[in-house]
């Protein structure tokens, strides 16, 4: 399936913010500082949010610029 180019790096960069933060959930249940407590504040902290859009950006950018090189 042929994905148009202009919406090709918003669905890498969704797709890479997804995997970090399913990896982020999976290493605070694995490290037991997972909040007691479930609202939308303790599983989505900001501090976490900015990081994950901050590697997405980045990764997406890097993943662009590898792909017009070759």
């Amino acid at each position: 399936m042929k994905v148009h180019p202009k919406i090709e790096p918003i669905l890498y960069g969704i797709v890479v913010f997804v995997i970090f933060y399913i990896l982020t959930l999976v290493l605070k249940l694995i490290t037991h500082q997972f909040p007691m407590v479930l609202s939308f504040e303790t599983l989505f902290p900001k501090k976490d949010l900015l990081l994950g859009l901050g590697v997405a950006v980045v990764l997406t950018f890097t993943h662009q610029r590898k792909k017009k090189l070759q």
